[in-house]
C-alpha cells in the first residue's frame, strides 16, 4: 500500500511540475504587459527594383560605379562591362533591409564607430549609406543612413570590399537580366 501511495504522490508531483513548466513557458511566450514591436521600416524609401545607379567608395581601393541600361546592369568604373547580376541584386537588397536597433547619429561618437570618416560609402540612387565598424558583442555592422545609425547584419561590407573583377559578369555566364 505504501508503494501505491508513493507512486500516486510522484504522479501528482510530476503533473504539478508539468503544469508549472507549461505556465512559465506560456508566460515567456506571450510576455503579458509588453507591447509587440512595431514593424521595422526598411533602410531606404524605395524598393530594390527602383534602383538604377550604384556607386561605392572604398578607401584604399578603386571606387566602383554601376548603372542599369535597358534592363541590364553595367559596371561603368573602374572597368566597363556587364555587371554580375547576383552581386548587384545583393547590393540593391540593402535598400529593403530591416535593421534593429537604431540610434540618432547625433547622440553617438561617430569617429569611434568608424562612421566619420566611414570605412566604406555606398550610394543607391544617390542616397548615401555609410559603413562603420562591427559591434563587439553581436558582430553586426554600424550602418548610417542620414541622421540614423543602425546595427545591420554584416553581409554587405565584405561583398562591397570584394575584388573589382568579381563584379563583372563572365562572357560564358548566362545570367537572367
Amino acid at each position: 500500500m505504501k508503494r501505491v501511495n508513493a507512486l500516486i504522490q510522484r504522479y501528482w508531483l510530476n503533473l504539478g511540475l508539468l503544469g508549472l513548466g507549461g505556465g512559465l513557458a506560456a508566460l515567456a511566450l506571450f510576455e503579458p504587459g509588453r507591447e509587440p514591436p512595431a514593424d521595422v521600416p526598411p533602410l531606404l524609401e524605395w524598393a530594390s527594383a527602383q534602383i538604377d545607379r550604384i556607386a561605392v567608395e572604398r578607401p584604399g581601393q578603386e571606387s566602383l560605379a554601376f548603372e542599369q541600361r535597358a534592363g541590364r546592369w553595367w559596371m561603368t568604373a573602374p572597368e566597363i562591362g556587364p555587371a554580375h547580376p547576383v552581386l548587384i541584386h545583393r547590393m540593391t537588397a540593402l535598400a529593403e533591409a530591416r535593421c534593429t536597433p537604431s540610434y540618432a547619429a547625433a547622440a553617438l561618437d561617430l569617429p569611434r564607430l568608424r562612421l566619420e570618416p566611414p570605412r566604406l560609402r555606398l550610394w543607391l540612387n544617390g542616397q548615401e549609406i555609410r559603413f562603420g565598424d562591427v559591434a563587439p558583442l553581436d558582430n553586426q555592422r554600424y550602418v548610417q543612413v542620414g541622421a540614423t545609425v543602425y546595427l545591420c547584419s554584416d553581409q554587405w561590407y565584405p561583398l562591397l570590399n570584394s575584388a573589382t573583377g568579381s563584379f563583372l559578369a563572365m562572357p560564358w555566364d548566362d545570367f537572367p537580366k
